[in-house]
């Protein structure tokens, strides 16, 4: 260990790496079994499919006995005779031929358990086992399974339904079937009804008890009502014909937060579909063993790799840990923090260095902290001297022209106003004020401008909550908005000029002073414009896309915020041409004491 102590940082790390590659490769056999795993999986999943298959195989088998043995029974004898007297229209030998097609009828019942009766209509009678009770309420005519046939005109099977023909109403499947005869027969239709409870147990047999196997015809329909709610649920949802698009597959669906296949096959004999629904976790149970094997390999060689892992990142992150917890201290703003390590490797010469970064970090803070206080003091001056009333030849032009018509009273007016407007801009040469004097400020700005532009616009002053007024702001923030508006927003207008003012709170930390207008407005364009016009430092020209000295205030307005209050201040603006604009900023509340700039 003194030895490896001695080493340097890189050589300790290239023996910490060698010993992770060497415990890497001994999990390779890990991965093997995962894969192994893996093609269990698919070949489970091949078994499913496979299973459905085969069970859609046997269903078809047995339809296509039933057809086999239904042709044998159109080609028997007594049905031939049967058939040349309804040809012949001769009814006189019925009862001979109901006679004679019952041992045929009963040889097709013996031939195949699940046909459960055959009936078989005709111009000259109806012929069916002797055995079986016809339903004398209701014609063949009027059955569904007339309807069906008379509308396809083919031979067909018909879902699970309640036997119609015969005493009992057992439920049935039927295959309706025309004869085969030397010249064509019309109006003669045999009916095999099939029992339902025994197709039923023909299409589950196969599946497995965990597995529901069920026929869809083409109307993505049961062709038999099916108990299981599982089933009935992925019926009614609509989704199963979208998903056996082919003729032959497997689909995995998500009902009710759990994973699901869908495996499928077509039947060559009727329309339908043999499809199975099975939950995919019982599918693959049996990997379940072989899952939790491979769980515990990687378990005990992450024990392990942990173990000798840990030892060597113990060792190796001592001196790291010591310059972490010098950094934490600088981080905490504690510059007199410093590392102290025996070791002369690299970490031990970053140390070092870290300390002497340290000292000369605290003498250029000192530096920096000082220039950062002669420059803010001197931006925000600077700011503040851009913000004084730019419209004073003006008002003193107005004054002028006042006195000179004898306009003795308004005159003075404006200069009280105009004296009124310079002492509280002044503020006894203080940055910040209250809000109940900016807004005596831009009450008195707005008079005097009224004054130079009569009839030019009206104005509103609004606070919703008067304890607002006692709260401390930078001077000279309203004014500069309120000139913006009657410079630019009514340029274009003669009269009808409204400016409001709205002081809220704006949660329970801010309060908020809206500024609306209905001007001219700015397109999106110059609101861009005057937003990047707030990142230029003072004295740059306006930003592309505003005309001369538009906005100009307004982006003063900004930098002095930012200034002030840095991210803690929020101006917003919502402008459109001809729709006016509303300047709204949010200020955070400060303490009575809060005069820094002072």
């Amino acid at each position: 260990m003194q030895s490896f102590s001695r080493q340097s940082f890189g050589n300790k790390l290239k023996i910490a790496f060698l010993s992770v590659i060497v415990l890497s490769i001994l999990m390779t056999g890990g991965l093997s079994y995962t894969i192994s795993a893996v093609t269990l999986e698919q070949n489970a999943l091949k078994l499913t499919r496979d299973t459905v298959a085969r069970s859609a195989q046997i269903v078809d088998e047995k339809l296509n006995k039933l057809m086999l043995i239904m042709m044998t029974f159109m080609i028997s004898q007594p049905f031939y005779d049967m058939l040349r007297d309804v040809v012949a229209s001769e009814d006189s030998r019925y009862y001979k031929h109901l006679n004679d097609l019952d041992n045929v009828f009963s040889q097709a019942r013996i031939a195949e358990p699940l046909i459960h009766s055959i009936y078989v209509s005709t111009p000259i009678g109806e012929f069916y086992p002797s055995s079986m009770n016809r339903n004398r309420g209701i014609a063949f005519a009027d059955t569904d399974l007339y309807a069906r046939i008379e509308r396809e005109k083919k031979n067909m099977w018909v879902g699970g339904h309640e036997d119609q023909l015969f005493s009992g109403g057992e439920r049935v499947i039927s295959l309706i079937l025309q004869p085969i005869f030397d010249t064509p027969v019309s109006g003669v239709y045999i009916v095999v009804n099939i029992r339902e409870a025994g197709f039923r147990q023909l299409v589950q047999g196969n599946s497995g008890d965990d597995a529901f196997s069920f026929l869809l015809n083409a109307d993505g329909e049961t062709v038999y009502p099916v108990q299981q709610p599982l089933v009935r649920k992925a019926v009614e949802d609509g989704n199963l014909p979208r998903m056996m698009r082919l003729e032959e597959g497997s689909q995995s669906f998500e009902l009710s937060g759990e994973t699901y296949l869908l495996n499928y096959a077509r039947l060559n004999i009727a329309d339908w579909t043999m499809t199975t629904i099975r939950s995919r976790a019982d599918v693959l149970r049996d990997l379940v063993v072989v899952k939790w094997l491979i769980a515990g390999v990687a378990v005990a060689a992450l024990l392990v790799t942990l173990l000798v892992s840990g030892a060597f990142a113990r060792y190796l992150l001592k001196p790291l840990q010591g310059l972490m917890k010098v950094m934490k201290r600088v981080e905490q703003n504690d510059l007199t923090a410093r590392f102290a390590s025996g070791s002369g490797d690299e970490l031990g010469q970053v140390g070092l260095r870290l300390n002497r970064m340290l000292e000369q970090i605290v003498v250029l803070i000192d530096e920096v902290t000082d220039a950062q206080t002669h420059k803010r003091t001197a931006e925000i001056k600077a700011l503040s001297a851009q913000m004084d009333p730019h419209f004073l030849y003006n008002t003193l032009n107005t004054i002028y022209w006042k006195l000179k018509l004898k306009q003795i009273e308004p005159s003075q007016q404006m200069v009280l106003s105009l004296s009124r407007l310079f002492q509280l801009g002044l503020n006894n040469g203080r940055e910040i004020t209250t809000l109940a004097r900016e807004l005596e400020h831009v009450r008195q700005y707005l008079e005097l401008q009224s004054s130079c532009y009569e009839g030019l616009f009206t104005y509103t002053i609004e606070v919703r909550e008067p304890e607002l007024t006692a709260c401390s702001m930078p001077r000279i923030l309203l004014q500069p908005l309120v000139e913006n508006s009657i410079l630019h927003g009514f340029r274009d207008l003669k009269e009808g000029g409204r400016i409001s003012i709205e002081i809220a709170e704006a949660g329970e930390s801010r309060w908020a002073i809206v500024v609306r207008d209905n001007g001219n407005g700015m397109d999106e364009a110059q609101v861009r414009a005057l937003v990047a016009a707030a990142g230029a430092a003072p004295g740059d020209s306006p930003a592309s896309g505003l005309e001369s000295g538009k906005g100009y205030a307004v982006s003063n307005l900004m930098r002095r915020l930012q200034l002030y209050y840095g991210d803690e201040a929020d101006l917003q603006i919502d402008s459109a041409p001809e729709r006016g604009t509303e300047i709204r900023i949010a200020l955070p509340r400060k303490g009575e004491k809060w005069d820094e700039h002072a």
